[in-house]
């Protein structure tokens, strides 16, 4: 349609006062178009083919009654071919320039009565826009005069549908833009629209758009263009807005700012997507309780229904419709420090939430680093993805290993927050090593106070021997007092390190509401779901945890964190297929991941766990035959290379397979297909004798490293180990006066090695 108008739907013609008016068309109608969605992308700037295949016609008054007849030549120059739209100020034309090539541009024209407009300002707008340039704006090439109708403008000519037209194809056709994936068109429209915003409002004099709306926005191909360039004004300057997209901090006479501009987007955004009548309506959408029932996916599916809340399009998967209504509410608060404070600011949240709603839908990674945290190092994974400690053995009854971790070392190993740009120390911050906090602390001792510094020592007193919670708060407080109490309470810094502090004192509820806080602030920020899905999961709130856990998993699966937590969250909801969905989750931490050994020593013990309480002979088989294939993958092919700790992984594992065994699950038949099919390099004996021989020698062992360590309880782990290698050991005819099985000789080193100083703790975990 015409782009110079946008598509008759509002144009921009001088009235009295030197400004452009809107161009007032009927309601859109459908017109025949093609739609070619584009191949799956994680280009948050894609958009899907539409090709016209009709001529764009006329709207508004009778043609035959416009001013102008089809072949006029304007100013000696413009050939008029045929009317695009009428308004209450003025008429489009498409035209051909007769001096550039006969291209086709669209003719702007004032009624008659406009000519006796100030010249002078209005020629100095004009130039204004003559000079604006962006690809995602609307080119203005000329403006003139002609005796016959006065002044005009002469504009780039587009021809597509606008976004009001875009959003009627959908609620008439989903499935021509891709269903559920029509919402990760609409961020990909604001990820647009902002570009061209933030070019207006960096420029100088700065310039705000002042009446965006999805009339006013055309999508032409695979591009988007602004249309109607005539409401652009010098910030804080009057000018032309419309009330269903104005933001109420506008003064009366359309006075606004580059945040009243993002109001405008995020109300047309709103629209788009069908999400409620209101920023009341959206913040409802955004509440957590939506995803804190096991129904939670069918009480959002059902917002694509005919009624008050019908949604353009199928609503996002899992976490996707709360982070949707809560970009868009952000963006949409009332009080302008509520909202994004520059375009950049919104169009990074609006990218991070394309990102988890493209992973929801797909299944599949969409990751980006994150502009406001560092990707933390640590899995978070409670030692599930540690070989067993010797501890285990001595109390053989212990619960499975499925505990998440500690509230305190969460607080201590959740990502950190970037330092801010505007800090004084934002140089020496960014290149800070990850040292012993006690180290840091006497570093930054005589650093200038800033608030990042105090954020800094914030963490790291929380990480510092015995605990620092009282220390930390303080400075949490001085923090606060250098941003000041105009722009705290809108800093989810601070939030975020009140979360901090509250799970550093076990208080996940209290923890909870502050990360939901900074959830609010950056929905599209994967930490605060990871710190929202450890509380829920310390309360209890499962479904919850795992809907969190799950959306950060998809967008980035190496977060081990993210993997884990899901995996824990699936075994406590239960059902047919928790083991397998657990153990998926684990296997899609990538092999670049520095996670991945810790996930694949997981999914082994998960596994293990499986064998024991599965029931049916012919599935005890089956997951016996899938653990010893992982074990073997795990030692030679996913990095587990430290020898003791692979002596108590498979210790675990042979015990799994004797205690199939002892209750028949597996028979002697069994054990020795298993043998026959695993892995040679693992050595799993044939028979029951020979397995527990070798169960033997690996109690030995154990007994040994427990032996080496310093602590009074590794000496009790080592004598248990040991009363176990001799009550294993099959029973023998024939020995060796030194055989361990009779014991004396080896006790007694055992236990002289007991006193010793330790040589090291052999630890031998699964981490790198």
């Amino acid at each position: 349609m015409e782009g110079a108008a946008g598509s008759g739907s509002t144009g921009e013609l001088p009235d009295s006062s030197g400004s452009f008016g809107p161009l007032v068309v009927a309601s859109p109608i459908l017109r025949a178009a093609h739609v070619e969605l584009p191949e799956e992308s994680p280009d948050p700037v894609l958009l899907p083919s539409i090709t016209l295949l009709e001529p764009t016609a006329s709207r508004g008054r009778d043609p035959d009654r416009l001013p102008l007849p089809s072949g006029q030549l304007l100013a000696g120059q413009y050939r008029l071919i045929r009317p695009l739209g009428y308004g209450g100020m003025g008429e489009v034309y498409l035209a051909l320039d007769t001096k550039v090539d006969d291209r086709e541009v669209a003719i702007k024209i004032l009624h008659p009565q406009q000519a006796a407009v100030s010249a002078g300002a209005l020629a100095q707008e004009r130039r204004a826009l003559v000079d604006l340039s962006h690809d995602d704006i609307i080119r203005v090439f000329n403006y003139g005069h002609h005796s016959d109708v006065g002044d005009f403008l002469v504009l780039q000519y587009v021809d597509g549908l606008t976004l009001e037209e875009v959003r009627a194809r959908v609620q008439v056709n989903p499935a021509e833009f891709g269903g559920g994936r029509f919402h990760e068109f609409v961020l990909a429209y604001g990820v647009r629209i902002l570009a061209a915003l933030g070019h207006l409002h960096a420029d100088r004099p700065r310039k705000v758009y002042g009446d965006l709306k999805p009339d006013n926005v055309m999508h032409d191909g695979t591009t988007t263009k602004i249309i109607d360039v005539g409401s652009v004004r010098s910030a804080g300057l009057p000018g032309h807005t419309t009330e269903a997209f104005r933001a109420p901090t506008v003064g009366p006479n359309g006075e606004s700012t580059g945040q009243d501009d993002l109001f405008s987007l995020g109300e047309t955004l709103r629209r788009l997507s069908g999400l409620g009548h209101s920023p009341d309506d959206l913040a409802e959408l955004g509440r957590l309780d939506m995803i804190s029932r096991p129904d939670a996916p069918t009480v959002t599916g059902t917002l694509g229904a005919p009624g008050p809340h019908s949604m353009t399009a199928p609503a996002p998967h899992g976490l996707g419709l709360v982070s949707l209504a809560r970009v868009l509410h952000r963006a949409t608060r009332g009080a302008r420090a509520e909202r994004f404070a520059t375009a950049q600011e919104m169009e990074e949240q609006l990218r991070g939430v394309f990102r988890e709603l493209r992973s929801l839908r797909t299944g599949v990674e969409t990751f980006e680093p994150s502009p406001l945290f560092f990707q933390s190092p640590y899995a978070l994974d409670a030692a599930l993805g540690s070989a067993p400690p010797l501890t285990r053995w001595a109390a053989p009854d212990a619960p499975a290993p499925y505990a998440p971790p500690s509230p305190a070392e969460v607080a201590q190993r959740l990502p950190v927050p970037r330092p801010d740009p505007f800090d004084h120390h934002h140089a020496e911050l960014s290149r800070l090593a990850d040292a012993a906090p006690e180290a840091l602390l006497q570093h930054t001792g005589d650093w200038r106070d800033s608030p990042e510094v105090h954020l800094l020592r914030c963490r790291l007193r929380l990480r510092s021997a015995g605990g620092g919670a009282e220390a930390a708060e303080r400075e949490l407080r001085s923090a606060e007092a250098l941003i000041g109490a105009e722009h705290a309470p809108y800093d989810w810094r601070l939030d975020w390190h009140r979360g901090l502090l509250a799970l550093g004192r076990d208080q996940a509820d209290a923890a909870r509401q502050h990360f939901d806080q900074v959830f609010a602030a950056i929905p599209g920020e994967y930490a605060p779901k990871l710190a929202l899905g450890y509380c829920a999961e310390r309360l209890g709130r499962w479904q919850e945890a795992l809907t969190f856990y799950e959306a950060v998993r998809l967008r980035n699966p190496s977060l081990g964190s993210a993997a884990f937590g899901a995996a824990r969250a699936r075994l406590a909801l239960g059902g047919e297929r928790v083991w397998d969905d657990a153990v998926r989750a684990l296997d899609a931490v990538p092999q670049h991941s520095r996670h991945r050994t810790a996930a694949r020593t997981a999914a082994v013990r998960v596994g293990v766990e499986h064998v024991r309480t599965a029931e049916r002979p012919d599935e005890v088989a089956e997951r016996l035959r899938e653990v010893l294939a992982r074990l073997a993958r795990l030692f030679h092919a996913h990095g587990l290379t430290d020898e003791q700790a692979r002596v108590r992984m498979t210790a675990e594992v042979w015990e799994a397979v004797r205690g199939a065994l002892a209750r028949e699950a597996v028979g002697a038949a069994g054990l020795a297909a298993l043998a026959a099919t695993a892995d040679a390099r693992l050595g799993l004996p044939p028979d029951e004798p020979g397995l527990r021989r070798e169960l033997s020698r690996l109690y030995l062992t154990l007994a040994h490293q427990a032996a080496r360590s310093a602590t009074a309880k590794d000496g009790a782990v080592a004598e248990t180990l040991l009363d176990r290698a001799y009550e294993v050991r099959p029973p023998s005819f024939r020995h060796h006066r030194d055989s361990p099985w009779l014991g004396k000789r080896v006790t007694t080193w055992l236990r002289a090695i007991a006193h010793t100083p330790a040589q090291g703790n052999g630890s031998g975990t699964a981490r790198e």
